[in-house]
């Protein structure tokens, strides 16, 4: 046991704390569970991060930076926008993000509606 001061929001305490990596031993302690460094199992390998596409800007291709839902499109397919202009309001996690043209351009194709889900990756829409 040890007894540790803390201070949260400029109010101080104090407070005993039980260490369980060093309570091997005493009565009612919690074993921990310690790999063998001479075990020869072997280990799995991370799983691999699944790879989205990476368009060059010039394709035209806006691709959604994350998964979620289209709220609105604040554009219609010959349009013509500038670099920057907000395109697709994307709710993803209960937050609006707004998704803009990288580069200006007119709306050539567009594969969304309102209310659709969307993952990462997938192509909202393409500027020529």
């Amino acid at each position: 046991m040890r007894k540790l001061r803390i201070t949260i929001e400029n109010k101080s305490y104090e407070v005993t704390v039980e260490d369980l990596t060093e309570s091997e031993g005493y009565p009612g302690a919690t074993p921990v569970a310690r790999p063998n460094p001479h075990s020869a199992a072997p280990v799995a390998a991370p799983a691999e991060k699944p790879v989205k596409p990476d368009l060059p800007i010039d394709s035209g291709a806006v691709t959604c930076p994350m998964a979620g839902s289209i709220k609105s499109i604040l554009v219609k397919v010959g349009d013509t926008v500038k670099q920057n202009q907000p395109l697709v309001i994307l709710e993803a996690m209960k937050m609006e993000n707004q998704i803009t043209a990288p580069v200006a351009g007119t709306v050539n194709s567009m594969d969304i509606a309102e209310g659709d889900n969307v993952r990462e990756g997938h192509v909202l829409l393409v500027l020529e």
